[in-house]
């Protein structure tokens, strides 16, 4: 079924052949996108950035951050992030908004955003129920899927945009629901349910840009993979985590991958060679994340100097920074750790998760989540 499936898909979507970027940012990045970044004019809301300079003195921030403030403190995070401030610092945007978006990420991902697990990704299985749920939403929609409505950040196709079947609010609302119980205990808190995005269908030399996810809405997340081309190329989600090693893994349907995707930057930078790959992306947040103080501590932990350029330095690569997305053009795949990265993939039992120490082991679904106190106020202290 699936390789007749894959025939019509390809009859189909040759005649919409033709090769695009898609261009769109998360909500925050889109936010301050509407402003001139500039020194001399509005960064966020009504603050002018004398006045946010002023409360990044006020909260005595210093650059760059201080050893112990990197979240978490293992030597292979901070070296990580101490080479992408190094990036950041020499990349050279004459518009400045740029500069300013990959700021955004890099001080939420660095130091400002706790981890909840250990390695920040973890690979199990999907409920059969589930996926066969989805398997028979793709398929049904598949051959009459139409483009996906909304641009995809610094996604690229050769045969276009990507396609999309709509499972529905009803049906991403039931699926919330029903793996929720996994991502608390994988995560180790509570969590609220924002969307199950999909089902997205990549088709032939898809790319996709290495990004950070909303960072006010898409904190604990998974990829459920479906199904795909069964003569396609495997294609793997690259994914940065805490212990500071680059992972490429591999999902084979009903594999689900849980990451924390607005503080890993995680893509697809390598080109894919198939008809078609479908997923589902599936994000929630702690019950006490607060977006707006998110935001709003984000934009106060930008450094003064964001906008001069330092001289490069060593062996640290240019960076190019679209959005919430990064590309390393003098490297392989846009993505310079790809050379040393390590390979991943399963079976996992449903119930076990496979992480970043080569173990496998029990999720501990019977395990309670905790209730985190919401963090004091800055004003406050």
């Amino acid at each position: 079924q699936s390789r007749l499936l894959t025939l019509r898909f390809t009859v189909m979507v040759m005649n919409r052949r033709r090769r695009t970027t898609c261009t769109a940012t998360a909500a925050a990045a889109t936010a301050f996108l509407s402003l001139a970044c500039t020194r001399t004019t509005l960064t966020h809301g009504q603050a002018p950035e004398h006045e946010r300079v002023a409360e990044y003195e006020r909260r005595l921030h210093v650059w760059p951050p201080n050893d112990d403030e990197y979240k978490p403190p293992t030597p292979g995070w901070r070296d990580l992030m101490k080479r992408r401030i190094a990036q950041l610092e020499q990349f050279d945007d004459e518009q400045l908004t740029a500069k300013w978006n990959g700021f955004m990420v890099l001080v939420h991902s660095a130091v400002l955003c706790q981890n909840f697990t250990e390695y920040g990704w973890a690979l199990t299985k999907a409920p059969q129920d589930v996926l066969d749920m989805l398997r028979w939403d793709l398929h049904l929609g598949m051959v009459n899927g139409n483009p996906e409505r909304e641009g995809v950040d610094d996604l690229e196709e050769d045969m276009g945009d990507p396609l999309f079947v709509d499972i529905g609010e009803e049906r991403s609302r039931t699926i919330l629901d029903r793996l929720k119980p996994i991502h608390s205990a994988w995560s180790g808190v509570e969590l609220e349910g924002t969307i199950a995005y999909g089902l997205r269908i990549y088709r032939e030399g898809a790319t996709l840009s290495m990004h950070q996810d909303q960072t006010g809405t898409h904190v604990i997340s998974s990829i459920l993979h479906v199904d795909h081309d069964p003569m396609g190329d495997p294609w793997p989600l690259v994914i940065e985590g805490f212990d500071g090693t680059t992972n490429e893994v591999y999902l084979e349907p009903g594999d689900l991958l849980l990451y924390e995707s607005s503080k890993c930057i995680h893509g697809r930078p390598k080109r894919f060679n198939g008809a078609w790959y479908s997923s589902l992306f599936i994000h929630y947040h702690p019950t006490w994340w607060d977006a707006k103080r998110v935001a709003d501590d984000i934009m106060y932990r930008i450094p003064p100097s964001w906008d001069k350029v330092k001289p490069r330095i060593g062996d640290v690569g240019a960076v190019i920074v679209r959005g919430t997305s990064f590309r390393e053009p003098e490297c392989e795949h846009d993505w310079c750790t790809l050379k040393g990265a390590k390979q991943w993939k399963g079976p996992v039992e449903e119930g076990k998760i496979l992480s970043g120490s080569g173990e496998i082991m029990d999720l501990n679904l019977d395990r309670v989540p905790v209730q985190c106190p919401v963090p004091k106020d800055e004003d406050e202290l």
